[in-house]
């Protein structure tokens, strides 16, 4: 089993959840992502867009380790990914959050018992979470929402939901992978800035989408994904307050 790179670790310590040096993934042997050079900081958020079947959706499967590296490094929450064991693989994933572009749900039970879902699979007793579960729910505007059956949600509701339950495990990095789609553009824009707010809670924030307007709803890093290539299109010098953007 490799050891951890000690180098690897001080990126970590030092607010890089990740960083990706010339990789290239896909599915199988065939290679969607190509020469990716990539970086997410602990209180910054970055946005991926592109248009559809760019590579975004195998961007954030990549960044949350289901998919294996064909070529160069990817250093994830301190851990080389392809070069880490299974143990350690499945450690840093559940360090990470991840809300699907069609998140998943019991769909009978409430979406407070979805939201605690995470907790319960990791052995916890109710009497232990349900202070935090609640605040969780307050915390992403489901209010009396949450006692309900998830299948009576809106829409945006659900995304709500989704975002929380990601959040419940409180992770180092957050994923969020088409979060709007299918919303009003107001909608979006509202589960685009709860996301940006996931920033002040000492995690690191990507986004994917396929909106380039959401790119000025919140203080973000801008990316730009075409045929399997990442690029920096604006970079936030400086976190104005998200009040700001209310």
């Amino acid at each position: 089993m490799a050891r951890p790179n000690p180098a690897d670790l001080e990126l970590f310590r030092r607010g890089i959840m990740a960083r990706l040096t010339m990789v290239d993934s896909g599915y199988g042997p065939s290679t969607v992502l190509v020469g990716v050079e990539f970086e997410a900081r602990l209180g910054e958020v970055s946005l991926v867009t592109g248009p559809a079947a760019a590579g975004k959706t195998t961007f954030m499967h990549l960044l949350r380790l289901a998919l294996p590296i064909h070529a160069g490094r990817a250093v994830i929450l301190g851990e080389d990914v392809a070069r880490a064991s299974p143990k350690m693989r499945a450690l840093v994933k559940r360090r990470i959050g991840y809300v699907a572009e069609n998140p998943v749900f019991i769909e009978h039970w409430t979406a407070f018992e979805n939201i605690a879902m995470p907790l319960q699979l990791a052995g916890k007793r109710s009497t232990d979470y349900s202070e935090d579960v609640r605040e969780l729910v307050e915390f992403v505007g489901l209010g009396e929402a949450a006692d309900l059956a998830i299948a009576k949600l809106s829409g945006a509701e659900r995304r709500r939901a989704a975002i929380a339950r990601a959040l419940a495990g409180k992770p180092d990095l957050i994923l969020a992978d088409d979060p709007t789609a299918g919303m009003s553009p107001a909608d979006g824009r509202r589960i685009v800035r709860l996301l940006a707010e996931m920033r002040r809670v000492n995690a690191g924030v990507v986004i994917a989408s396929q909106d380039e307007t959401l790119a000025d709803c919140a203080p973000l890093n801008h990316w730009r994904m075409d045929r399997g290539r990442l690029s920096l299109v604006s970079e936030e010098a400086e976190h104005a307050d998200l009040e700001a953007f209310e």
